[in-house]
C-alpha cells in the first residue's frame, strides 16, 4: 500500500527538529525509501539533512539513491562518512565515479577503503581511463560464458548468479580463455535454442563493439543507432572489459543534446536542472556570451556610421528611406542563418553529416537559399513599391530591397552551414557556433551587402548617397 505523501511530509517536518535518532527511525520503519525520498523533496535543505542524519547509514543511502541526482550531490558533503560510503557502494559505477567531483579527493580516497575491496578496485580501474571516455561510463558486471557452454549451462549460470552481479542479462557474451569477445547470445535465443546446443553454434559472431578509450557520446549514439540494450566495451588488445547499458547511453545523449541547445541559445555550462542553479550561476552562464555578442554588435554600428558618412548631402533623404528596410533585411538574414546553423549542428551531432560533406551541404543550402531568398526578394520588392500593400518607395530603392534580400539570405545560409562544419573539422563543438553568434555576424555583414547593392543600383539611377 502506498504511503500518503502529504501525511508523510508533515510527519517528516515534525521529526526534523527532534534530536533523538531512535524516534525518527522508529517512526519511519517500514516506509519505502522511494516514498521517503519523494517526501524529502518537499522539505527545506536543513530539514532534509536532519532526517537523513537520523536514519541508519544503509537506509539513508537508499533514500539518497532515490533522490534526484542534483539534490543528492548538493548535500552529500554534509552527511556522515558511513552514509556516503554506503551510497558510494550501491551507486552504479559510472555514477560513483562522478561522485568524486563532489567530494574532497582525500575523503573520496578514504571512502574507497571503507567499501568492499572489489568495488573499490573496480572504481580505480574505471578512473584509469580518460575523462569522458567509454571506459568511465561502462560497468564490469555482465553475463559471460565460454564457447563450449550449452544453452542449459547458460541458463543455469543465470539462475544461480545473484542479481547484483549482472547489470543486465539481455545479452550473454561469449569469451575466449584470454577474454577476447567471440560473439554474443541474446536471452531470447538462449531460451528458444536446443538446450544442448553450444554457445559457439548459437552465438552471433560479429558483434558491434567500442573501445574503452573512445568517447562516451560516440558510444551512446552507437547504442541508440542500433537499438541495443547494452554495448560491449573492449580494451586496446581486444579483450572485453565491460558494457555500456541503454539507460546510461540515454542519459549521456540527453545531457549532450541539452548542452547543444544551451550553446545554440548562447548559454554556457553543463546540462543541470534549472532550479538547482543559483541566480549567480545563471548569470555566469549567460553574461559572457552576451558580452561577446554585445561587442560584436559594435561592428553593425560601425557599418552604419561608415555609410552614413559616405552619403552626399543630396543623398541624405534616400539614406533615411533606406534605413526603413534595415530591420527587415537583417532580420531575414539572421533568421535564415539561425535556421541553417541549427539544422547543420543537429545533423553533425547525430552523425548524419560529416565534416567531409561540406561541399554537398554548401551546394544544397545555397540552392535552398536562392529559392527562398528570391521569394522573399519578390515580396520585399512589392512591399517597398506598391502603395496598396507597401510604402510607395521609388523604383530604385524597391529594386535594392528586391536584390538585397536574396543576396543576404544566400550569404547567411553559407555562413550558417560552413561555420559549424569548420568547427567540427577543427575539433571544436559545432554548437559553439550558436544562433545568436550567427545572427550577430550576419547583421553586420548583411548591412554591407545591402549598402553595396544600393551604391550600385542607385548609382545607375543617378541617385548617389
Amino acid at each position: 500500500m502506498r504511503t500518503d505523501e502529504k501525511a508523510l511530509v508533515e510527519r517528516l517536518r515534525m521529526l526534523a527538529p527532534i534530536e533523538g535518532a531512535a524516534a525518527v527511525r522508529e517512526t519511519l520503519e517500514g516506509i519505502r525509501p522511494e516514498d521517503i525520498a519523494e517526501a524529502l523533496q518537499r522539505l527545506g535543505t536543513d530539514e532534509e539533512l536532519a532526517i537523513l542524519r537520523h536514519l541508519d547509514a544503509e537506509t539513508a543511502a537508499y533514500v539518497l539513491i532515490e533522490l534526484p541526482t542534483e539534490d543528492a550531490r548538493a548535500i552529500i558533503n554534509q552527511l556522515p562518512d558511513a552514509t556516503v560510503a554506503h551510497y558510494l557502494d550501491i551507486l552504479p559505477m559510472d555514477d560513483a565515479i562522478e561522485l568524486r567531483e563532489e567530494l574532497d579527493p582525500e575523503r573520496f580516497e578514504a571512502l574507497l577503503h571503507v567499501i568492499p575491496r572489489e568495488d573499490a578496485q573496480e572504481i580505480r580501474r574505471l578512473l584509469s581511463y580518460p575523462e569522458e571516455s567509454a571506459g568511465q561510463l561502462m560497468t564490469e558486471d555482465f553475463a559471460e560464458c565460454t564457447p563450449e557452454d550449452t544453452m542449459m549451462d547458460v541458463l543455469r549460470m543465470i539462475r544461480q548468479t545473484p542479481d547484483s552481479d549482472f547489470e543486465t542479462v539481455n545479452y550473454i557474451y561469449v569469451l575466449s580463455e584470454d577474454r577476447h569477445l567471440l560473439g554474443l547470445l541474446s536471452l531470447k535465443r538462449v531460451i528458444r535454442s536446443d538446450p544442448m546446443s553450444t554457445a559457439r553454434e548459437v552465438m552471433h559472431d560479429d558483434p558491434v563493439t567500442i573501445l574503452a578509450t573512445d568517447g562516451q557520446e560516440e558510444a551512446a549514439r552507437m547504442v541508440a543507432r542500433y537499438g541495443f540494450s547494452a554495448l560491449p566495451v573492449l580494451d586496446e588488445r581486444g579483450r572485453m572489459v565491460g558494457i555500456i547499458t541503454a539507460d546510461d547511453a540515454q542519459e549521456i545523449l540527453e545531457e549532450a543534446e541539452t548542452e547543444d541547445v544551451l550553446r545554440l541559445g548562447g548559454v554556457s555550462g553543463d546540462a543541470e536542472a534549472y532550479l538547482s542553479l543559483s541566480i549567480w550561476q545563471l548569470i555566469r552562464r549567460r553574461l559572457p556570451w552576451l558580452l561577446v555578442l554585445f561587442i560584436a554588435e559594435f561592428f553593425t554600428g560601425s557599418v552604419l556610421r561608415y555609410y552614413t558618412g559616405q552619403a552626399e548631402e543630396g543623398g541624405k533623404t534616400m539614406l533615411a528611406q533606406m534605413m526603413l528596410f534595415v530591420p527587415l533585411l537583417i532580420g531575414a538574414g539572421g533568421n535564415s542563418g539561425s535556421q541553417v546553423t541549427t539544422t547543420i549542428t543537429r545533423s553533425l551531432a547525430l552523425g548524419e553529416v560529416k565534416a567531409t560533406d561540406w561541399f554537398t551541404v554548401m551546394v544544397r543550402e545555397a540552392t535552398i537559399a536562392l529559392m527562398i531568398g528570391s521569394a522573399l526578394g519578390f515580396v520585399g520588392f512589392l512591399r517597398a513599391k506598391l502603395p496598396v500593400i507597401g510604402w510607395n518607395q521609388p523604383m530604385s530603392l524597391s529594386l535594392v530591397v528586391g536584390f538585397a534580400l536574396p543576396a543576404i539570405v544566400l550569404w547567411a545560409a553559407t555562413v550558417g552551414s560552413l561555420l559549424p562544419i569548420t568547427a567540427k573539422r577543427l575539433g571544436f563543438d559545432p554548437a559553439v557556433m550558436s544562433a545568436p553568434f550567427i545572427t550577430t555576424f550576419v547583421d553586420a555583414t548583411g548591412l554591407v551587402i545591402y549598402f553595396e547593392i544600393a551604391r550600385r543600383v542607385l548609382g545607375a539611377f543617378h541617385q548617389t548617397f
